[in-house]
């Protein structure tokens, strides 16, 4: 009797389960407790802290921080690096330009591959007397390269991090030796440009450990991609209100000195939906740590035991110099360990690729805008404004090689990557094009400034190589 009494509840409910009804509601049920508490509770607990630990610096503040005197010159240092003879030109030729332009930082410092003074003595030779002749410090390090069978040109960027151990300085700004120093001017419709420096990158505040620009080209934007949606109305401000915003706040640091009145990410899960590709690292300020550094190698090298305790931080094959930063600088922030600070990309990061391209209003907007622009736009694009802005182009358009590579039109390579990939003014008359290029067709555009502009950067290197360029 009891066991029959126990069994008949038992088939009640199975019987129950079996409603299609009842399966609906269990499953709307479930989705609503999912969404609320772990979706919901998934983007509270990914925003938790960022706002006090990841800063943008509009260039307005840079300017104001410009005025404000160095402290200590001597702790202070440019760094760049390189792994080979043309990039350790480059390096050199870009602090010749920092000398002439009146840097007030003594220390002018490349790290580069220790084998280099081994082998091409001549052009060894030429360029230590160069660096000698603009006190300029060569400085040997370790070559770091995971797999020395990968010859790809990122495979030795992880030298790079030597940057990081330079401890003997308070303060360091790097950049890319593949960018130019430019300080341009129009002049009766011509693009000139003087000698200059960025010395007001030193005097952004120290408690901003890393400080880099953003790799706008690369980031998910909200719509599409993102998993989780910004659930407030946003109305980008246009020119006149954000002006408004910044004189109010470059006066408010005025009055206080206060660092973490800096604005912040306005939606903070785009951080943390590009973990590996937020950050751009060919421009950095960082300061020096013997701890930073070894941590880092980590990241590059992985222990062994990484393969059962740190299987998500682990170093995929193709994962170099800017992913690896970017995995680092993604776990220190979440952690709450470290102050990251975001350079205007619109100074400091911009590529000469950006002129090439199509659509522009990713670059135009500020940072913490950039996740709620619609990526086919050119919305506020003046690439003559923009020219005037830069104070430091990077060369980066693959496939078109660098200006300071072999230029050989003979090459069918070659002028398949170059001449098909360059843009030319729509001017009407396409005979001129056809009779020099007459086995593909030329990528005509509107936009005659920007084509202008991206000729005038490769012809400004060229000029800067003349007495500076050692080839043997």
């Amino acid at each position: 009797m009891s066991d029959s009494s126990e069994r008949t509840p038992n088939r009640k409910w199975k019987s129950f389960t079996k409603n299609w009804e009842f399966k609906i509601a269990i499953f709307v049920i479930l989705y609503f407790v999912f969404s609320h508490y772990v979706l919901e509770n998934t983007h509270t607990v990914r925003e938790r802290g960022l706002r006090k630990h990841l800063k943008v610096i509009p260039e307005e503040v840079i300017a104001y921080y410009g005025k404000q005197p160095l402290d200590d010159p001597e702790k202070l240092a440019y760094v760049q690096y390189a792994t080979n003879y043309d990039y350790l030109n480059l390096a050199i030729m870009n602090f010749v330009h920092l000398r002439k332009g009146n840097t007030q930082v003594p220390n002018l410092v490349i790290l580069y591959d220790e084998i280099l003074q081994h082998y091409a003595t001549d052009r060894w030779n030429n360029l230590y007397q160069l660096a000698n002749q603009y006190n300029i410090t060569l400085k040997s390090v370790a070559l770091i390269k995971v797999d020395y069978n990968d010859d790809t040109p990122w495979a030795a960027s992880f030298t790079k991090f030597h940057v990081f151990n330079q401890v003997e300085f308070d303060r360091v700004v790097f950049f890319d030796s593949d960018s130019m120093l430019v300080k341009p001017e129009y002049k009766d419709g011509e693009i000139s440009s003087t000698y200059s420096n960025i010395d007001e990158l030193f005097k952004i505040p120290k408690e901003l450990e890393f400080v880099l620009p953003q790799a706008y080209w690369l980031n998910n934007v909200v719509e599409g991609k993102s998993p989780l949606k910004y659930r407030k109305k946003l109305e980008i401000p246009d020119n006149r209100r954000y002006g408004l915003r910044m004189r109010k706040l470059v006066n408010d640091i005025s009055d206080t000195k206060d660092w973490r009145l800096l604005p912040s990410l306005i939606f903070e899960a785009h951080k943390f939906d590009n973990p590996i590709n937020f950050f751009a690292n060919h421009v950095m300020v960082v300061t020096p740590s013997k701890t930073t550094f070894d941590r880092i190698m980590g990241y590059v090298h992985n222990p062994i035991h990484w393969s059962l305790t740190n299987r998500q931080n682990l170093r995929k094959k193709s994962e170099y110099d800017m992913e690896i930063l970017n995995k680092y600088l993604d776990n220190e922030l979440k952690k709450g360990n470290t102050n990251v600070g975001i350079l205007p990309h619109r100074v400091y990061g911009v590529l000469t690729g950006e002129f090439r391209e199509q659509w522009h209003e990713r670059f135009v907007v500020e940072p913490q805008y950039l996740p709620f622009i619609k990526k086919r736009s050119n919305h506020g694009w003046d690439p003559k404004k923009t020219l005037q802005k830069i104070k430091l182009i990077h060369f980066s358009d693959s496939p078109i090689p660098k200006p300071w590579e072999v230029d050989d039109d003979e090459d069918e390579d070659y002028d398949h990557h170059y001449n098909a990939k360059l843009i030319y003014c729509k001017t009407g008359n396409m005979t001129e094009y056809r009779r020099k290029y007459s086995h593909f067709k030329p990528r005509l555009v509107d936009d005659c400034d920007s084509v202008d502009i991206w000729n005038w950067f490769r012809k400004q290197l060229i000029r800067d190589q003349e007495g500076l360029w050692y080839s043997k």
